[in-house]
């Protein structure tokens, strides 16, 4: 497979990721003051995840959600939901984005990923959780060893299979 390709083969999969985010962004009515309130206790649980605190506050009210913040978001809502699924905390911690249409749920949801950013088991439960790097260093080596001899239209198969 050329380079041209797999390029285009990665822009399509990004695109449809942002479609897919963007299709979960709740839509409602939120001030900034609430907005900044989640982003606060979102900058607290970033480095739990590896990540740098610094998503930037909203300087205005908003209707929907930024696909990049439905992506932060949507990062913590699958490990919570799996710490739940685990018993490693109650499943009050468990979120939907379809539940978030007002600055009363924006408080809710800023409740709970603050007590999340504070929670010791739950920080011992994301340390004991493979990285994403590692995830993808492993898969990229995979994907080398798997698709370095295998003829063209298999390659294909093998992307298409992923999508």
């Amino acid at each position: 497979m050329n380079e041209e390709m797999l390029d285009a083969e990665i822009g399509a999969a990004e695109q449809e990721e942002e479609v897919a985010f963007a299709q979960m962004a709740p839509r409602g009515r939120f001030s900034a003051k609430a907005l900044n309130n989640l982003v606060k206790a979102t900058n607290r649980l970033l480095p739990k995840f590896g990540q740098t605190p610094d998503y930037p506050e909203f300087d205005g009210n908003i209707t929907e959600f930024p696909t990049d913040f439905v992506r932060v978001l949507a990062m913590f809502q699958g490990a919570t939901d799996d710490a739940v699924e685990q018993g490693i905390v109650d499943d009050e911690f468990a979120f939907d984005f379809e539940n978030i249409s007002d600055d009363a749920n924006l408080m809710v949801l800023a409740g709970k990923i603050n007590k999340l950013a504070s929670d010791k088991q739950y920080d011992r439960y994301l340390r004991s959780q493979p990285t994403e790097e590692e995830e993808t260093e492993e898969g990229m080596v995979e994907d080398e060893i798997t698709t370095e001899d295998m003829p063209p239209q298999d390659v294909d198969a093998l992307f298409m299979e992923r999508m």
